[in-house]
């Protein structure tokens, strides 16, 4: 230590004095680091999932559930924790649910009301902002489909790190570069259209490629990772898996035959390619995906590939679960589950007892499972009515965090309802619009949409359980109105029977809409 020498007294007593100050502001700065860290390292872990348009019925602990699911890791999730019987995503689509889970708001209030609308702006807040300012390490596993805008990837949003796609879809097992490649080679000059194989992003510029790999699986595998790492600080963790997304008619060959059929090896270097995979030599993308991705053709094993692509998440699901509890971290883990959207009958997805499916605004496109857990904190086995919606996750988080709500949320804390403290409504009302004309209110038991109509291709399930053609499924146009208490199914129109009501409700959208801004795309202009 270098010696120093002193003029006089008057300056060694300054410097003794800027010493004792010096070191007071360390003692004090590491005091409250201190603090900090304890605080952060005693708060809970938390883990959001969510499934990519699942089947309102598809999950095997409900009454609705048909015979061919099983669903018994999702299950251990619900029995430990409170299912929301109606619980909403805030659209029929994925992209803008995604921004509401995130963000606790109408993402309308942007501009994103449908696909290529609005994206994630710099100014928006999102969860992981909120649990990374808490101490947390940040993850985020699967799909990121925000529509662009400034913040898209997650790193831009909070997370620290990241393994997934940023798109509306991936393929399951074609994950290598030698898979894009093959189909590079395969194609020659042909476009590959929004064909989505290869490998998946890791953080901001790197690729993770696997041969032998499954999305399922491999995310998965992550959340495992980040769950085992050894680390003083809690993690939060956002799994948004690609299942049971399309194109479900692709599936892990073990999960197939599971199912009850049999799925095609990936050949790289076929000389043809047989269905379920795409031959650009044969078809173009854009027509073999309205074929196969958009009903235009009935496959016979439709619900079969479905359901083989479901009983992956379900066993994702369970071997995330044991791992915590073997890791002594499940009573220390906060996790909440549901869907983005409801499930879409592209995919052969089970909505009973609803109407409707994604894309629509019946309660099959908007009403989705939703539950929350935390054994030996919250009340378990527990359903719950009243208005829930994918907005409500942010703020019952920071809730159930002890953390400083934020002054802008249009969600609302689900808190009192996880304690057991009464069904309350939480919501009086919940709107939706696609920006176009179609839009809907939900108030207490009724239900008023305003609708230009759809007609969608069918099917039906004959005595062998395969799928074959039906009559087009027509969804009605028209001011309708639903009491969902006594038709939750949306058949009996009686808006002619209660004019207030529909006026009121009319009301009721007419100043949400006002609120709300204009659609715009969600394009970032490269400079």
């Amino acid at each position: 230590m270098p010696c120093v020498f002193f003029n006089d007294e008057s300056q060694m007593m300054k410097m003794n004095h800027a010493y004792r100050l010096n070191f007071f502001f360390a003692v004090i700065a590491i005091t409250l680091f201190g603090f900090l860290s304890a605080e952060a390292a005693d708060q809970p872990n938390v883990l959001v999932i969510v499934a990519d348009d699942l089947g309102y019925a598809d999950l095997s602990f409900l009454q609705h559930s048909p015979a061919d699911v099983a669903t018994p890791g999702i299950d251990r999730i619900a029995e430990t924790g409170t299912y929301f019987t109606d619980a909403y995503a805030t659209a029929p689509i994925c992209s803008p649910t995604r921004l509401g889970i995130l963000t606790g708001r109408y993402h309308h209030r942007w501009g994103a009301y449908w696909y290529g609308q609005g994206g994630l702006p710099n100014e928006e807040y999102t969860m992981a902002h909120a649990l990374k300012s808490l101490g947390y390490r940040t993850h985020k596993i699967g799909k990121t489909h925000l529509n662009g805008g400034p913040a898209e990837h997650p790193l831009d949003h909070g997370f620290e790190t990241y393994l997934g796609f940023i798109h509306h879809t991936w393929d399951y097992i074609r994950l290598s570069e030698k898979d894009l490649a093959a189909y590079k080679k395969r194609a020659g000059e042909k476009s590959l259209g929004i064909l989505n194989v290869g490998p998946l992003m890791r953080d901001r510029d790197g690729q993770a490629s696997y041969e032998d790999g499954f999305t399922t699986e491999i995310f998965t595998d992550e959340a495992v990772h980040y769950i085992k790492k050894d680390d003083a600080k809690p993690f939060y963790i956002e799994l948004e898996y690609n299942a049971v997304h399309m194109p479900t008619y692709i599936a892990e060959p073990g999960y197939a035959k599971h199912a009850g059929y049999e799925q095609p090896v990936w050949d790289r270097e076929a000389e043809r390619w047989y269905f379920p995979f795409w031959d650009p030599n044969q078809i173009s993308w854009n027509d073999w995906h309205k074929k196969w991705g958009h009903l235009g053709a009935v496959d016979d094993l439709g619900r079969k590939r479905y359901i083989a692509n479901l009983t992956a998440l379900d066993d994702g699901i369970a071997r995330i679960l044991d791992t915590l509890e073997a890791t002594g971290q499940r009573e220390n883990t906060i996790i909440v589950f549901t869907s983005d959207n409801g499930g879409t009958i592209n995919t052969y997805a089970n909505n009973t007892p609803l109407r409707g499916y994604k894309y629509m605004f019946g309660e099959g496109g908007i009403r989705v499972p939703m539950m929350v857990s935390w054994p030996g904190h919250l009340a378990e086995g527990q359903r719950m009515g009243g208005l829930a919606s994918g907005m409500d996750i942010f703020p019952t988080v920071l809730d159930l965090l002890g953390a400083k709500q934020r002054d802008n949320f249009d969600g609302v804390s689900m808190l009192p309802r996880l304690k057991g403290q009464g069904p309350g409504q939480a919501h009086d009302h919940l709107c939706w619009s696609d920006g176009k004309g179609t839009w809907v209110v939900r108030q207490g038991d009724w239900k008023l949409i305003q609708s230009p109509g759809w007609v969608h291709e069918n099917y039906q399930f004959n005595d062998e359980g395969l799928a074959v053609e039906a009559a087009d499924y027509i969804y009605p146009e028209g001011t309708l109105l639903f009491n969902l208490r006594k038709d939750i199914a949306e058949q009996k129109d009686v808006a002619k029977d209660h004019p207030r009501i529909v006026k009121r409700m009319e009301g009721l959208y007419q100043t949400w809409r006002a609120q709300m801004g204009e659609p715009r795309s969600g394009e970032v202009k490269k400079k």
